[in-house]
Order: structure tokens, then C-alpha cells, then sequence
């Protein structure tokens, strides 16, 4: 423009001009999640310009009711949450007796991204190639209030991320933050999991011993997943990243801050030193003996459980199906007791991984809490001991010329 003798635009002007002659095109926004079957289907619409107008009727066909399919899907989500919203106007979670609310409750539950303490905003150099402790982050959301409880696992408290950590931290929610006589649940497709076998019979085992009346479990289209728990997640990390948090006590207050409204809430697992807070059962030991599997489970979307009818649950493809009965008891004369599973002792940190922490994670904990995350492990140790050895680097190898040239000497 300069060249030519005219004014040049501004970045400021030249993005004004284009949002107005040039709307449609876009920048592509950041994006998670993203649904490979929708992915499939536009990439086959597009490459469709020279095929038969059967064919591309067929291919936009098939993206059309996959795309009907979620909107169903989440028009249901969003119903039961209004529903909620409507019968605990005024309700706070809290601990209450089994079955002592009238009143239907909608939770949906979901793993974050673990995080890693301790973290600094201003990020030292050297700990970005270094391996601090993790903190794992489970989230159940009651959406009607809103509120949601974050169940913050400690590395050494982490048994495993399948179903008996899913269903151990699922029943203390219950135990301690609602008792709802009817109970809508939501959660994502992961198989390994939600969509399990023995987090249906948990379920099952619930309704059966009249901890609620009637309860549905329902699942998300896979790629069509974000919730309320992505949500609270959301309010929680952004508070995580300007905020300074080098143990789990930090990392609590850290949740707690995260909303102005109380929306978040902390729950520890269990501390640094090996406390147990949330006791971890062995849910899948306890219910295989009075169970069967359900057959195709992973292509089941809803799943209905009724506390007048044990062991029977209702299940459906998609919400505008009907329902199919399927009796999941081996003997429907045998129920498995009400009492629950023997509890399951967290693992703990190996040597190897406390050396590691105390060796090269403390100096970036604050001294208040440099005991308490990366303690010396116990014990005198020498210098000479294999657990320091593992964590220093190995010695370098000598060349052959060098043994050449030694021996040689000798």
C-alpha cells in the first residue's frame, strides 16, 4: 500500500475488514475431544463433489443421524439436569441417611488430567525435564446446585485408575455427600472404566440393598463428552496455573479458590505420610461370585436399575429405543450381603521413586514443605547404598582404545 501512496491498515483495521466482507472464514479454534466419527464422515462428504448424487445423499446421510443421535443424546443430559435443578433448589451436598431426600438427583463423574506438585507459575528451568509428584484428580458433579467434589489421589495412594477406584470413590460420594431415593448418573465411554462390567453390578448391588429406590446410568457419545465436570475441571486448572502449591493441603485450598461460589470442593484420597482417607475396596473380588457379565455392554447407552426388581436391569442402545431386560444374578435366589468388600492397602512409593524425589524434586518445595513431599526415605542410607546409585547418572563407558591402551601399560 506504501508502494502505491495509499494509507496501510493497522492489524486492527484489516481484522475489522475482514470479520466484515469475509465472515465465513474462520480460524479453527482450539479443540479437545474431537469425535473421530464426525471426522470420518465430513472427510468422505468432502471428497464426494464427483461421485453419484446417491452416493453423496448416502454419505451426508450417515453424518445427519450421527449428528441426530448426539443432539438426542445431549437434549436428554440437559433435561435431567433441569429436572434436578428444579427439586434441590436450596440443597448443599451433605451427608444424609439412605433414601432420605424425596427428590431426584443428577450426578455425572469424570477423571481429570493429573497435575504435578510441586508447581510453581513462575516454572524453574530444571524441573520441566524432572518428574515431581503426581496428584490425580476425580471429579463427581451434581449439576442441579451446582457443586462438585474433587477427590485429590496422591501418587503413593493411586492403586490403579479402573473400576474399583471409580466405584470406592463413587461410594463415598454417596455415603457422605447424598442420598438421593432417585439417582440420574452420567459419565463418558471409557471401557476401562465406566463401561464395565463391575461398575453395572455396583449399581446393581446399591439398588438391590435399597440405598436408592431407582437409579439410571447413562453414558456419552463417544467424542460428544464434555459436562459439568469439565467445567469445574476447567475453574480448578485455571486457578492451579497462577497459583503457587507444593503439597496436598496447598493443592486443597487450591480448589477451594477456584470459584468464588463454592462450586469446587476438595476431598483428599489420603496425605503424603500414607493416610487413608477414602478407603479403596476390593469391589471387583466382592461382587464376581453373585454376577454375570452383561452381554454387549460397550454398544449399551442407558441402563436403568429398580430396587423392586434385584438383579434385573433395563437397558437400551439409544434414548428413543426401548428397553430390553437382562437379568445379570447367577441365582436370583443368592444376593450378594450388604456389607462391604475388604479394603485394598494403597501401594505406596518404591524406593527407587523416594530417592528420586528427595534427590531431585525437594529443592523446588518451599521449606515448609520440603518433609512432608520429598521426606528422605527411612533409614540411614550410606552414599553407597543402590538406591542413591540408581538415581545419579552412570559412569562413563571407556572407549576401546582406552582399554587398549591399559592393558598394554599392564
Amino acid at each position: 500500500m506504501e508502494e502505491i501512496g495509499e494509507r496501510p491498515a493497522k492489524l486492527t483495521s484489516f481484522r475489522n475488514i475482514w470479520n466484515r466482507l469475509l465472515p465465513h472464514i474462520v480460524r479453527t479454534k482450539p479443540m479437545s475431544d474431537l469425535c473421530w466419527e464426525c471426522q470420518k464422515n465430513n472427510a468422505a462428504v468432502y471428497r464426494s463433489a464427483n461421485l453419484p448424487d446417491i452416493v453423496k445423499c448416502a454419505k451426508l446421510k450417515k453424518q445427519m443421524d450421527h449428528l441426530q443421535l448426539v443432539a438426542e443424546e445431549r437434549t436428554l443430559y440437559r433435561d435431567m439436569v433441569t429436572e434436578c435443578k428444579t427439586s434441590v433448589v436450596g440443597l448443599k451436598l451433605g451427608h444424609n441417611p439412605p433414601c432420605s431426600r424425596d427428590i431426584k438427583g443428577h450426578y455425572s463423574f469424570d477423571f481429570a488430567q493429573q497435575v504435578h506438585i510441586p508447581s510453581n507459575p513462575l516454572q524453574p528451568g530444571p524441573i520441566y525435564f524432572l518428574v515431581p509428584r503426581k496428584c490425580g484428580i476425580f471429579g463427581v458433579s451434581c449439576e442441579g446446585i451446582p457443586q462438585q467434589v474433587n477427590y485429590l489421589i496422591d501418587e503413593g495412594m493411586c492403586s490403579s485408575k479402573g473400576s474399583n477406584a471409580v466405584i470406592s470413590y463413587l461410594h463415598h460420594f454417596f455415603e457422605n455427600y447424598g442420598r438421593r431415593k432417585d439417582v440420574h448418573l452420567h459419565c463418558d465411554n471409557c471401557s476401562g472404566q465406566n463401561k464395565k462390567k463391575f461398575v453395572v453390578w455396583y449399581f446393581a448391588w446399591r439398588v438391590m440393598n435399597h440405598l436408592h429406590l431407582n437409579l439410571s446410568l447413562n453414558f456419552m457419545i463417544v467424542g460428544h463428552t464434555k459436562f459439568g465436570p469439565d467445567w469445574c475441571f476447567g475453574l480448578l486448572k485455571q486457578n492451579f496455573r497462577r497459583t503457587e502449591v507444593c503439597s496436598l493441603e496447598e493443592m486443597a485450598a487450591c480448589v477451594k479458590k477456584s470459584s468464588t461460589s463454592g462450586v469446587n470442593m476438595s476431598q483428599l484420597v489420603g496425605d503424603e505420610s500414607g493416610k487413608v482417607l477414602v478407603p479403596m475396596y476390593d469391589w471387583q473380588k466382592f461382587l464376581t461370585p453373585f454376577f454375570k457379565p452383561l452381554p454387549g455392554i460397550k454398544k449399551l447407552q442407558h441402563m436403568r436399575f429398580d430396587s423392586k426388581q434385584p438383579g434385573l436391569i433395563l437397558v437400551k442402545d439409544s434414548s428413543d429405543c426401548e428397553e430390553t431386560a437382562v437379568q445379570v444374578l447367577k441365582d436370583v435366589r443368592i444376593r450378594p450381603p450388604a456389607a462391604l468388600p475388604v479394603t485394598v492397602a494403597p501401594p505406596g512409593l518404591d524406593k527407587k521413586r523416594q530417592w528420586y524425589l528427595f534427590a531431585k524434586i525437594r529443592e523446588f518445595c518451599t521449606e515448609s514443605t520440603q518433609d512432608i513431599v520429598c521426606p528422605r526415605p527411612a533409614g540411614q542410607v550410606s552414599e553407597s547404598s543402590e538406591d542413591e546409585e540408581e538415581i545419579r547418572p552412570p559412569p562413563a563407558k571407556k572407549s576401546h582404545r582406552n582399554k587398549r591402551v591399559l592393558k598394554e601399560k599392564n
